[in-house]
């Protein structure tokens, strides 16, 4: 007799449905609803403070670009607290239901906002490298052209990685074994399994590939960034004292950055944690026998993402 994944016995451990039920109230609901309101809040202030200083900077650009990208992360967990208020979850009866509209209408673009923050967050690690390694060469490799097209490609190419896998499923009603009945959950557009396979598969690994080249990126400059910073100021330090002044704005920029950049790998942790365990587990699935805690981990994703977009 042929055993399927549903048969077997996850590696991890039985986890209760009240357990998932803890960390969806802690995590998608209540820190969800804080961190995103916060975040939201700070982040539209961003938007309008830059937009008010000018997009005719390469660095206001990029930063505006950002806080644009963080907004939308923090409407999203609003949208995520919502779907997972108790009430609401009361009021569709069952749990599947607001995991199945979380998914379709939350995830992938709160996948979109979040990628593009990351990779936002590399370009100004590298811009600002830049700044302090070629200051006088800099306005020329930098100018605000650059800047608009680099974000905007950076843009577009999350936004195609992401479509494809969103545009194979829809909300119908599906009938639920578990329950024994007829619920609202993903349905295919198009019913074939290999299509909707293959377009999760380019989406999951772009946007994997996304995140870990945006690590990549950040270490390495946020390294060579600091490294560069201190050569400067000793060298200022022992050279002159006027430029107090100026070392000291460029001191709070550089650090800035760095703390953006430390938050962001931290921060990062937790999403790639869950992306190994999806890779390299198969028990490890929505569908599979570790179904609980595949939930229980996707919802601690969150609360630090959200983190980093507030304090970014």
């Amino acid at each position: 007799m042929n055993v399927t994944s549903q048969d077997k016995v996850c590696s991890y451990g039985n986890i209760s449905e009240e357990i998932v039920e803890f960390f969806f109230l802690l995590n998608f609901f209540i820190l969800n609803a804080i961190t995103g309101s916060i975040g939201l809040v700070v982040n539209v202030i961003k938007v309008i403070v830059f937009f008010k200083l000018g997009l005719r900077d390469s660095t206001n650009i990029s930063f505006f670009v950002l806080s644009l990208a963080d907004a939308g992360v923090g409407l999203l967990l609003i949208g995520f607290s919502v779907v997972f208020n108790p009430l609401f979850k009361d009021a569709v009866t069952y749990i599947e239901i607001s995991v199945s509209i979380s998914f379709y209408c939350l995830t992938w673009p709160y996948g979109f906002f979040s990628r593009v923050a990351s990779l936002m967050t590399a370009v100004i690690t590298v811009e600002r490298f830049l700044c302090i390694t070629f200051p006088l060469k800099v306005k020329k490799i930098l100018n605000p052209t650059v800047a608009t097209f680099t974000s905007v490609t950076l843009t577009l190419a999350v936004l195609a990685s992401v479509m494809p896998a969103f545009k194979a499923r829809t909300l119908g009603l599906v009938f639920s074994e578990k329950l024994n009945l007829t619920i609202i959950g993903i349905v295919l557009s198009d019913d074939k399994e290999e299509y909707l396979s293959l377009t999760y598969l380019f989406s999951f690994f772009a946007m994997g590939v996304f995140q870990i080249l945006s690590i990549v990126i950040i270490v390495i400059f946020t390294i060579a960034l600091t490294h560069k910073f201190l050569q400067i100021t000793n060298w200022r330090n022992r050279v002159s004292t006027k430029s107090d002044e100026l070392s000291s704005k460029e001191k709070r920029l550089v650090k800035m950055i760095i703390f953006m950049s430390i938050s962001f790998l931290i921060f990062s942790i937790p999403g790639m944690i869950f992306c190994l365990f999806a890779v390299f587990d198969e028990s490890f699935a929505y569908e599979g026998p570790c179904r609980n805690l595949y939930l229980i981990f996707s919802s601690l994703i969150f609360p630090p993402d959200s983190l980093n977009s507030l304090l970014s």
